[in-house]
């Protein structure tokens, strides 16, 4: 008997998953939500680590923390907020079914996709790279601005609590050892 070719299934309706629309709305979606999550850091630095999670959070601003590979109270953070973007992923996800044609499980897994990114760069960014907790690492430049404005916030215990796009009130430089210094 000779072999059948496989039916070839209907493309995919425009803005779904697998066409080129959705392909394109999930790469915007996942870099807004990169994106929107620098306000999110900041609130969450600003406002619970350095208010009433402080307690966890002092475990970071002791002195010494550059090269320290063992685990500290603060990294629970982290592990709580992973823990929350996957359960919402997976919550997502599981209800788009019953959504129109599985748009909404698409927004959410690429919302979802987001925030990992950023949760990545951060922790390479602070992490590995301006606290060197894994080991040292090649000189960057331009993270060399980012690792200057959080031994400003190591420092000052203050502004800046964003990490890849440090801000304080307005646009600030910062001096090799983390002093503040105008702008050019």
């Amino acid at each position: 008997m000779p072999e059948q070719p496989a039916p070839e299934g209907p493309a995919a309706p425009e803005g779904q998953a697998g066409s080129v629309a959705g392909v394109l709305r999930g790469a915007l979606v996942a870099t807004a939500a990169f994106t929107a999550m620098e306000p999110v850091a900041y609130a969450a630095h600003r406002w619970v680590m350095h208010g009433p999670g402080r307690a966890l959070h002092d475990s970071h601003h002791r002195p010494g923390l550059e090269g320290r590979e063992r685990l500290e109270a603060n990294d629970l953070y982290p592990l709580v907020f992973a823990a929350a973007t996957v359960t919402g992923m997976a919550v997502g996800a599981g209800g788009g079914r019953a959504s129109a044609g599985g748009r909404r499980s698409g927004v959410v897994l690429a919302t979802g996709a987001g925030v990992t990114a950023y949760g990545l760069a951060y922790a390479f960014v602070h992490d590995v790279y301006i606290h060197r907790r894994f080991g040292s690492v090649p000189t960057v430049p331009v993270f060399e601005r980012l690792r200057r404005a959080h031994a400003c916030h190591h420092r000052d215990g203050g502004e800046p609590y964003g990490m890849l796009f440090p801000v304080g009130g307005r646009l600030r430089a910062w001096d090799e050892d983390g002093s503040v210094v105008a702008p050019d």
